[in-house]
C-alpha cells in the first residue's frame, strides 16, 4: 500500500517538473518572423481566408443543387380521409329508370399510400443552371486567389513600413547619443571659455529636435507594428518580433522585366468568367421559350371501408406511368422583355471587359515606369549618401582640429542626415513600387515564393 503511494507521488512530482521545464523553455523561446513567415501566417490565419474558402464550398453546394434538379425525384405520401358526409351524385332520368336518381359513391374511410417518381428529360434552363454553377465555382476559387494576393500585398507593405520606422528609430537613437556626447564636450569647453554659449545652444536645439523626431518615430513604429498584426490576422495584444527590421537591402534588386499578359491577372479572369455568366443568363432567358419534357410514374395502394378500424384490412394497388410536355405560349410579353434585358446586360459586360483590358495594360506600364524610376532613385540616393559621408568625414576632421566653426560642422552633419533619410525613403519607395509592379503583373504569389 505504502509502496503504491510513493510511486504515485513520484509520478506527480515528475509530471510537475516536466510541466515546469516545458513552461520555462516556452517562455525563453521567442518566435521571430521573417517577411515570408509573416505572409505564410496571414495566408493561413487571416479571417478573410476562411471566408473565401467557405465561399468556394457554398458555390460547390449550389452546383450540387443545380445538378440535383436534373436527377430523379421521388416522394412518398400517405393520407387518410373521413368522408363525414358523402357527396351526392344525380343520375339523369332514363339511365336507371324513368326518374333521376340521387346516389352516393364511395366509402366513409379511405386510406391512400403512394410513391411518386419524376424525371426531367429536357429542360434547357436547368442545364444552364448547372453551367452557371460551374462558373460560380471558378469565380469563387479566383476570388480566393485574389484575396491571397491582397493579403500578400498588405502584409508586405505593412512589413516594410515597420522596417523603415525601425531603421529611422535606430539611426535617430545613434544621432541622439552622438549629440549628447558632443553637448557634454562643448559644455566642458564652455566652462573653460573655449567655445561661446551660442555653440552650446545650437547643439541643444539640434538635440531636442532629434529627440522629438525619435519620439514621433517610436509612436509611428508601434502603430505600424499593430497594423502588421492586423493584416496578418494576429490579435493586437499578441507579441510580434521581426527578424530583419533594420536591413532590407536584400529586397532591393532589379526585377526581370517581362511582357505583360492579362491572363495572369485574377481580376481579369474573374471579369471574363462573369461575362460568361451573363451569357449563360441570356441563354437562360431565351430558354423560357423552349418546351420542357418530363416523365412521371406513380405506385399506389388504396384501402377503404365504412369502419375506420377495418379500413386498413384490404389494400388495392394501382400504378401508372406517363410523360408531359410543357410548351410556353403567352406570358404577356414578359419573357420577351427579360430576354432583351439580359442581352443588353451581356453586351455591356462584354464591352466593359474590353475597356478593362486597356486599363490593365496601362496600369502595368505605369507600374513598370514607377519601378524603374524608384530603382534609379535608390542608386542616385546611394551615391549622394556616399558623397555626403565623405564631405562630413572631412568637415568632422577639420572641426576636431578646430579649423572650421561648429556651424560648418552642423551644416554638413545635417546634409548627411538628410542624405541618409532620402536613401531610406528611396528604398521604401522602391519596395512599394515593386509591390505595385507585381500586383499589376499578377505575380504577387510568385514574388512571395521567391522571397
Amino acid at each position: 500500500m505504502e509502496t503504491n503511494k510513493i510511486k504515485e507521488m513520484r509520478r506527480t512530482v515528475l509530471f510537475i517538473l516536466i510541466v515546469l521545464f516545458a513552461m520555462k523553455t516556452f517562455s525563453q523561446t521567442t518566435k521571430t518572423y521573417t517577411l515570408p513567415e509573416c505572409i505564410a501566417f496571414g495566408l493561413q490565419n487571416h479571417a478573410s481566408a476562411e471566408v473565401y474558402k467557405n465561399n468556394i464550398q457554398i458555390a460547390k453546394e449550389q452546383e450540387h443543387q443545380a445538378i440535383s434538379a436534373y436527377l430523379p425525384q421521388a416522394n412518398a405520401s400517405f393520407n387518410s380521409t373521413n368522408n363525414i358526409k358523402m357527396q351526392t351524385t344525380v343520375i339523369p332520368a332514363g339511365i336507371l329508370g324513368p326518374n333521376e336518381v340521387e346516389m352516393q359513391f364511395g366509402k366513409q374511410y379511405i386510406n391512400n399510400a403512394v410513391v411518386d417518381v419524376s424525371q426531367t428529360l429536357y429542360d434547357q434552363s436547368k442545364i444552364n443552371n448547372i453551367r452557371a454553377g460551374q462558373r460560380n465555382i471558378e469565380i469563387a476559387r479566383l476570388q480566393d486567389k485574389q484575396n491571397s494576393d491582397l493579403l500578400i500585398y498588405n502584409i508586405a507593405q505593412a512589413y516594410f513600413q515597420v522596417m523603415i520606422y525601425s531603421e529611422y528609430e535606430s539611426k535617430l537613437r545613434k544621432n541622439i547619443e552622438s549629440y549628447q556626447q558632443l553637448y557634454k564636450i562643448l559644455e566642458l569647453q564652455y566652462d573653460k571659455g573655449v567655445v561661446v554659449e551660442t555653440d552650446l545652444e545650437r547643439i541643444k536645439v539640434v538635440l531636442k529636435s532629434t529627440e522629438y523626431q525619435f519620439n514621433e518615430i517610436v509612436t509611428q513604429q508601434r502603430n505600424s507594428l499593430d497594423n502588421l498584426k492586423n493584416v496578418m490576422g494576429l490579435p493586437l495584444e499578441a507579441e510580434l518580433n521581426l527578424s530583419d527590421t533594420t536591413s532590407y537591402e536584400k529586397y532591393i534588386i532589379f526585377p526581370e522585366i517581362r511582357a505583360f499578359s492579362k491572363d495572369s491577372l485574377n481580376e481579369y479572369t474573374i471579369n471574363k468568367t462573369s461575362v460568361e455568366l451573363q451569357r449563360i443568363n441570356y441563354q437562360n432567358k431565351k430558354a423560357t421559350f423552349l418546351p420542357t419534357v418530363n416523365t412521371f410514374a406513380r405506385l399506389g395502394n388504396q384501402a377503404y371501408d365504412e369502419s375506420y378500424s377495418s379500413s386498413f384490412d384490404s389494400w388495392n394497388n394501382y400504378s401508372y406511368i406517363g410523360f408531359s410536355v410543357n410548351i410556353p405560349i403567352l406570358t404577356g410579353l414578359r419573357r420577351t422583355s427579360q430576354v432583351k434585358e439580359s442581352k443588353i446586360a451581356y453586351l455591356n459586360a462584354s464591352t466593359n471587359l474590353e475597356l478593362a483590358k486597356n486599363n490593365y495594360q496601362l496600369r502595368f506600364q505605369n507600374a513598370e515606369k514607377s519601378l524603374l524610376s524608384a530603382y534609379n532613385s535608390c542608386l542616385n540616393n546611394a551615391d549622394n549618401l556616399e558623397l555626403a559621408q565623405k564631405i562630413y568625414n572631412k568637415t568632422n576632421f577639420s572641426y576636431q582640429k578646430g579649423s572650421v566653426p561648429l556651424s560648418d560642422y552642423l551644416n554638413d552633419d545635417n546634409a548627411l542626415k538628410n542624405a541618409q533619410t532620402n536613401y531610406i525613403n528611396s528604398r521604401f519607395s522602391y519596395m512599394m513600387a515593386r509591390l505595385e509592379y507585381e500586383k499589376a503583373k499578377g505575380t504577387l504569389f510568385t514574388f512571395y515564393n521567391q522571397l
